[in-house]
């Protein structure tokens, strides 16, 4: 039987500008909304080349290997933002405003 750890969160002040410098649910929220954009869309096949996805305050970052695949990959930004943005929305967490491709 394995064991884990609970958060103490209680040791953490409230306050409402308090972030998270890891963002674990918002990276996992863009990555899924960058892959259900490109599976929605047709075009699978560009996943792979996609090294990462990062937020910041404002934008959604998207690194590639190959820059044919950002062009690619920009065709759809608007998509993967508004997709984005719905799932934060769920969450009461700040839009984002573009899409930035590295």
């Amino acid at each position: 039987m394995s064991s884990f750890t609970l958060l103490d969160l209680s040791s953490r002040a409230i306050n409402p500008d308090y972030h998270d410098k890891s963002r674990d649910i918002e990276t996992a929220l863009a990555w899924n909304a960058v892959q259900k954009t490109l599976v929605s869309m047709g075009r699978s096949e560009l996943w792979k080349y996609i090294k990462s996805v990062k937020l910041t305050d404002k934008n959604i970052v998207i690194t590639t290997g190959k820059p044919i695949a950002n062009a690619e990959i920009k065709i759809y930004s608007e998509q993967i933002l508004s997709r984005l943005n719905e799932s934060l929305n769920q969450i009461k967490i700040l839009n984002r405003e573009k899409v930035i491709f590295k």
